[in-house]
C-alpha cells in the first residue's frame, strides 16, 4: 500500500495475521521504500512479530505496528464500547457470531458456580467459550473485565519473574528440561514471550544456568561461506539489513552464535560503524515519549526500542549506569545479599502474620524480584528452610 500525508510517500503493508509476522514483511516494504522513493516504510498487524522481524526493522527504520499499538489507538479514538463494535462491524473488520450478551452470560455463569471472579485458565478449562474469544473481541482479557465492571486479575505486563515461575511449573511438571516444544504445549507463556524478553530461549536457559536444550543446526562454517558470498556480490561489507534483504539465512542467526552482528564483523576483521552516545540517548527518549512512561526498562528497549538494551550495557558499562548519565534514577538494584532477602522474608511474614510465604506473597510484597531469591538460593524450599532457620536463632 502506497499512501501519502503531507506531501510525503509512505509504504504501508499490512498483515491480518493469527501467528507472528516474519521478517519477509520487512524487506518487502524496505525495498518498495527504495523504489517508490518514499519517506518512510510501515508494517501493521492484529498480531505480533518474530525476533528477527523486530531486529531488521530496527536496522531499516521500519516502523512496525501490532496489535497492542493498533488497540492502544483504538482505545483513544473510541471511547465507548457500542462504538468500537459499530465501528468494527461497519468497516468488516471484524465480524461477531457470538454476540457480547452470550460472552458476559457465560462469563456470569461460570462466576456464579465457582463464587468468585473466575480466572482466564479457569475461562479455558470451565467456560463455555475461549478466553480467546473474549480477546479477539475485547483486544485484551483485562480490557473485557474493565467493560463489565470487574477487577483486573492478570497484568498485561508479563515480566521475567512471571515467565520464570512458569518455566518452574513445565519442569516440575515434566520432571525434565522442557523443550520449546513442551513450554508451547504445557506453559502457561509461549517461547516467543520468552524471546522477547530475554533474546532466544536458549539465552533464557542460560540465565537460568540451565544446559541449552537444543544445539544450532547450522554449522559456522555455513553462516561465514554466506556471509562472504553476500559481500562479494555487494563489492562491499554488507549492513546487518542488506544482509537480511539478500540472504536465506537471517543475521539473527549471526547474534545467537558470535552474541551479535557487529561482533561476527569484528571477529572476522571487517570494520563497522559505532553508535555515538548521542544516538543511544536521542533513541531512549524517542522511545520513551512513545510509550509515554517515567523511566524505561531493560525490557521495554528491547521490545521496542531500535537498539537492545546491551547496547546501552556495552557503551556504559551497565543499564543502571546509563540511566545514571541520563540524570535518571537507577531501575535496577545491585550487589544484593541473601541477608538482604532473608530480612525481607521475614518483614513480609511477619505483616502477613505467616510462618511460611509463597511466591506469590513475595511477588507481590517484596521489594526483590522472585527471580533474585531464585537466583541466590536455587530453590524456593531452600529459602523458606534458611528464613526459618534465621528465625529461630
Amino acid at each position: 500500500m502506497l499512501g501519502e500525508f503531507n506531501g510525503k510517500k509512505h509504504v504501508i503493508q499490512v498483515k491480518k495475521y493469527s501467528a507472528p509476522v516474519n521478517l519477509k514483511a520487512v524487506q518487502e516494504v524496505y525495498s518498495a521504500m527504495a523504489h517508490y522513493e518514499a519517506e518512510s516504510c510501515w508494517v501493521v498487524t492484529n498480531s505480533t512479530y518474530t525476533e528477527s522481524a523486530i531486529n531488521l526493522a530496527k536496522s531499516t527504520n521500519c516502523l512496525l505496528v501490532d496489535g497492542n499499538d493498533l488497540d492502544k489507538l483504538f482505545v483513544e479514538k473510541l471511547k465507548s464500547f457500542d462504538e468500537k463494535i459499530d465501528y468494527l462491524q461497519k468497516n468488516k473488520i471484524r465480524s461477531f457470531r457470538i454476540t457480547n450478551d452470550q460472552l458476559i452470560s457465560a462469563y456470569s455463569e461460570l462466576k456464579k458456580q465457582l463464587k468468585r471472579q473466575p480466572t482466564v485458565e479457569e475461562i479455558d478449562k470451565l467456560g463455555e467459550y475461549s478466553s480467546s474469544s473474549y480477546k479477539k473481541r475485547w483486544g485484551r482479557w483485562n480490557l473485557f473485565l474493565r467493560e463489565i465492571g470487574e477487577t483486573c486479575l492478570v497484568n498485561r505486563d508479563i515480566t521475567k519473574d512471571d515467565l520464570l515461575m512458569n518455566f518452574i511449573d513445565v519442569s516440575t511438571k515434566l520432571k525434565k528440561t522442557p523443550t520449546t516444544s513442551d513450554m508451547n504445549k504445557e506453559g502457561r507463556y509461549s517461547v516467543s514471550t520468552y524471546e522477547r524478553h530475554f533474546g532466544t530461549w536458549n539465552a533464557f536457559l542460560e540465565v537460568q544456568s540451565v544446559k541449552p536444550t537444543k544445539r544450532h543446526l547450522i554449522p559456522k562454517d555455513d553462516f561465514i561461506s554466506e556471509y562472504k558470498k553476500i559481500k562479494a556480490k555487494l563489492k562491499k561489507v554488507p549492513t546487518k539489513a542488506e544482509f537480511d534483504k539478500l540472504s536465506n539465512i537471517s543475521s539473527n542467526s549471526f547474534r545467537r552464535i558470535w552474541g551479535s552482528w557487529s561482533k561476527f564483523l569484528k571477529k572476522h576483521g571487517e570494520k563497522t560503524r559505532d553508535v555515538s552516545d548521542q544516538e543511544l540517548i536521542e533513541e531512549y527518549h524517542k522511545l520513551k515519549a512513545y510509550l509515554g512512561r517515567g523511566t524505561l526498562t531493560q525490557e521495554d528497549m528491547n521490545a521496542k526500542g531500535r537498539f537492545s538494551s546491551s547496547t546501552y550495557e556495552r557503551r556504559f558499562g551497565s543499564w543502571n549506569k546509563f540511566l545514571q548519565s541520563i540524570n535518571e534514577s537507577p531501575n535496577i538494584k545491585t550487589g544484593i545479599t541473601k541477608d538482604d532477602l532473608l530480612k525481607d522474608y521475614l518483614r513480609i511474614a511477619d505483616s502477613l502474620n505467616k510462618i511460611e510465604l509463597s511466591t506469590s506473597d513475595v511477588k507481590k510484597h517484596s521489594v526483590f524480584s522472585l527471580s533474585t531469591f531464585l537466583k541466590k538460593f536455587g530453590f524456593w524450599n531452600k529459602c523458606k528452610e534458611e528464613a526459618l532457620k534465621q528465625r529461630n536463632t
